[in-house]
């Protein structure tokens, strides 16, 4: 029993060794060198256990010390061969372990250098993709030096530049890392750069800057490429680069070649896009300079614009005014434009059928504030390639032809008023003279009658002459003392006599100087014509008042009555000529409409100011501001 029990015993530990070395083997096969070490001192410790195990059973009597010694020898020899075996087998594989590390190793820092090839790659694509960008984008037109720049980073240049070129001259120079001397040198002294330019292909030159490696790069290379227009094969420009180290090999020059001929494309459209530029300020320009006001409609755009003489016209309204050299944004509708206009319908309608693409052939009368300007409207439509494009609203401001043809008719007026009403009474009365056998106190009136209407006729030609030389400025005056105390006391005088109906009064300090530098007929005239229409124009008679007041360099005249008055609507033109207040009240009294015009013009020869201050139905004031004189003007 014991014999059976040392036998399973021994064969139990040989089944583990068995299968211990099988293990083994196999580990053997996919460990590395430290791996096998360690397999090995793991045998090692298997061996002293199985000895211990061993000396277990000698002790218990299992087995006797011959049969131990016998296994240990048995161990012994199973282990150097055991350990033999693994050095035979382990150090191939070492070896072929060792070199499969080298190879792991070459090949890490081979993927490690394709690796940085691809960053690289990866961040000259960037800078390629960024390029195209920037040449295609609207900012580039602007902004060179980002161009530059890219490219630069692109070839590993140290330093470069995008030189200009107009006329074929160096028009500017858009640098790299070049100072104001270095820039100034390649335009006037290289010769790589005026041979490019002479035979306009690519070149390139190396130049030697130091003699000493250590303290400064040996060599410069330097490449210069021409941007050629491919329309007309003219040289618009030239890329200039520059690095150490290095030449730029023929893929670099290849490829500096075609970003050559994509900044000749940008070069192209940045000058079209600066042309299309002036051209457009040009146009606002001669748009802005018209005196008429001009809305523009473009249809395809669907804005809308408008010139300086529309905001004018129209400043109360919203507008995006942005100087001389570009139309205004319009944002308005129908209503606000034609909030001020007199005839508003028919303005609204004439609007909308421009705003509907169906602009009216006629044109369009209107009036603005009340009759106080008057605007002649007609649309121009603008065709592109026979298409309906847009439409030009033109608001011509003809006020002053309106008030031309006022006058005309004021003139035709007078004319046949005040010259036929005298003529008809000459021609009267000499034909009665004529065919009848008069009394000669009969004759004597009609004499007298006939002197008076002819006097009259006379004053009405010497109104029309004096008006006419003083606005071509041919009247001229002689320059006195004139104490406007006594020509105001001689004129108050001379109208009363002419007058049962009206007090005419004078408001003035006695002890104040009243002496001014005028022209003595002048100033008769002037306050002649303003008691004249005092008197005139208060047909129920009243009184009529002439203050004078003297403030430190100038005198103050007013004269002021309590007769019809004028409505606010006329006071802008009443010192017109020819004009008149067109109310039945007015129109049955006399006049050329030549008086106050002629005042206006007396008031601005003496450098002084003449103005009206009047309630309709209450009365009118007449204001005159004279200087004392002309050295008082020149200070």
């Amino acid at each position: 029993m014991i014999s059976s029990i040392k036998m399973n015993s021994l064969e139990m530990v040989f089944g583990i060794r068995k299968e211990v070395e099988r293990i083994m083997g196999k580990w053997v096969e996919q460990l590395n060198s430290r791996q096998i070490l360690g397999i090995l001192y793991g045998v090692c410790a298997m061996s002293l256990v199985l000895t211990a195990i061993g000396a277990w059973f000698v002790r218990d009597g299992l087995v006797s010390s011959s049969e131990l010694s016998t296994l240990r020898w048995i161990w012994m020899i199973g282990l150097v061969m055991f350990i033999s075996a693994i050095l035979l087998i382990g150090r191939p594989l070492i070896k072929r372990m060792a070199a499969q590390n080298e190879n792991m190793r070459a090949k890490h820092d081979e993927l490690e250098h394709v690796l940085e090839a691809s960053k690289q790659n990866e961040t000259k694509l960037q800078y390629r993709n960024e390029l195209i960008e920037v040449l295609a984008s609207k900012e580039s037109l602007f902004d060179y030096s980002s161009v530059i720049e890219k490219i630069a980073l692109l070839t590993e240049a140290e330093f470069g530049a995008l030189l200009l070129i107009k006329d074929g001259e160096i028009s500017s120079v858009v640098p790299k890392e070049m100072t104001e001397e270095q820039q100034e040198s390649l335009k006037t002294k290289s010769l790589l750069l005026k041979r490019v330019m002479i035979s306009k292909l690519p070149a390139a030159s190396s130049k030697k800057v130091a003699e000493n490696l250590h303290e400064f790069p040996y060599y410069i290379y330097e490449t210069v490429i021409p941007i050629m227009d491919p329309s007309d094969d003219q040289m618009i420009g030239c890329l200039y680069l520059a690095r150490y180290d290095e030449q730029f090999d023929a893929s670099e020059k290849s490829e500096l070649n075609a970003f050559a001929s994509q900044l000749a494309i940008s070069l192209l459209r940045m000058q079209l896009y600066r042309q299309m530029q002036q051209d457009r300020k040009e146009t606002a320009q001669l748009i802005n300079s018209v005196r008429e006001a001009i809305l523009y409609l473009n249809y395809e755009e669907e804005s809308i614009v408008g010139n300086r003489a529309f905001i004018r016209m129209f400043n109360d309204l919203p507008f995006n005014y942005c100087g001389y050299e570009k139309l205004a944004d319009v944002e308005i509708d129908v209503e606000q434009l034609a909030e001020r206009v007199d005839q508003r319908e028919q303005f609204i309608r004439y609007v909308e059928h421009v705003f509907d693409r169906k602009p009216p052939e006629d044109g369009l009368f209107i009036s603005l504030d009340q009759g106080d300007c008057f605007i002649q409207v007609y649309a121009e439509s603008i065709y592109r390639d026979g298409k309906l494009h847009g439409t030009m609203l033109v608001l011509r401001d003809v006020t002053a032809e309106t008030e031309i043809d006022r006058m005309k008719s004021e003139l035709v007026s007078t004319v046949s008023h005040e010259l036929r009403t005298p003529l008809s009474s000459i021609y009267g009365f000499t034909e009665l003279m004529l065919e009848r056998d008069l009394k000669e106190s009969r004759r004597e009136l009609y004499l007298k009658t006939i002197h008076d209407e002819a006097k009259r006729l006379s004053f009405l030609v010497s109104d029309f002459l004096d008006l006419q030389k003083m606005e071509a400025g041919k009247q001229t005056f002689e320059w006195e003392q004139v104490d406007l105390y006594e020509l105001a006391r001689d004129s108050i005088t001379f109208y009363q006599e002419t007058t049962d109906h009206h007090h005419i009064h004078l408001d003035a300090d006695s002890t104040q100087d009243f002496t001014i530098e005028a022209d003595l007929e002048g100033m008769r005239q002037l306050l002649g014509n303003l008691l004249s229409n005092a008197v005139k124009y208060s047909p129920d008679g009243g009184n009529v008042l002439v203050s004078l007041e003297r403030l430190e360099d100038q005198v103050v005249m007013k004269v002021r009555d309590n007769g019809i008055g004028i409505p606010s609507s006329a006071l802008p033109n009443l010192f017109g000529k020819f004009y008149r207040v067109d109310n039945s009240d007015r129109r049955k009294i006399g006049g050329t409409g030549l008086g106050l015009a002629i005042c206006k013009e007396i008031a601005k020869a003496h450098e002084g100011h003449l103005h009206v201050e009047s309630v309709y139905g209450e009365g009118s004031t007449f204001i005159c501001e004279l200087p004392t004189s002309k050295e008082v003007v020149h200070q």
